[in-house]
């Protein structure tokens, strides 16, 4: 698979391709529903990947407040972009 952090490429699915990859994995506030349908109509799939315990409780605390932390509430969230696996805790 092909990993990205949080500045996804507008061309990701063709350095994905070109990387030979089948699987694409984006960081989870990354996942939307447009990537990743294009993700699945590029013929790949998907996997929402969390940043751990440490890196979580950062972002719960300066970027997303309205999240409270990485929990089934968020699993849901990210599910909902249409993702097909997620690496978690």
């Amino acid at each position: 698979g092909v990993l990205f952090e949080s500045d996804v490429p507008y061309d990701f699915i063709d350095i994905a391709q070109k990387a030979g990859a089948s699987e694409v994995h984006l960081k989870y506030d990354t996942c939307t529903k447009e990537r990743i349908q294009s993700i699945h109509e590029a013929g790949m799939d998907s996997m929402a990947w969390f940043r751990g315990p440490r890196g979580m409780k950062k972002d719960v605390y300066t970027k997303y407040f309205d999240v409270g932390n990485e929990d089934s509430n968020m699993y849901r969230v990210v599910m909902a972009s249409g993702v097909k696996s997620m690496c978690v805790k």
